[in-house]
């Protein structure tokens, strides 16, 4: 895939995402790269942030790019059991 359309997609998703405040706008760049694209099309687009063309990127999209904040692992979060919700509760909508 071309870098150009990488950087578009990428843009794409950052606009979606500038409505939110801008903690969780790069929160959810990053969580949305690392859910739906592959390590490849991150690994590209990682390089293109790093060099001069990144001027193209969206700048949430190049705050994405960076180091992940400290936090929560998202693989770490468990559900309630019905101990914590009630034996009646349930989970489904």
């Amino acid at each position: 895939m071309s870098d150009g359309k990488l950087a578009r997609m990428a843009n794409q998703i950052a606009v979606f995402f500038s409505a939110y405040p801008e903690a969780d706008a790069i929160a959810g760049v990053r969580d949305h790269l690392h859910a739906f694209w592959t390590p490849k099309m991150i690994d590209a687009l990682q390089v293109l942030a790093a060099e001069e063309e990144g001027e193209a990127l969206h700048p949430l999209v190049r705050k994405a790019m960076g180091p992940a904040p400290d936090g929560d692992d998202p693989a770490a979060r468990t559900v309630e059991g019905p101990d914590q919700l009630g034996s009646l509760a349930s989970d489904a909508g």
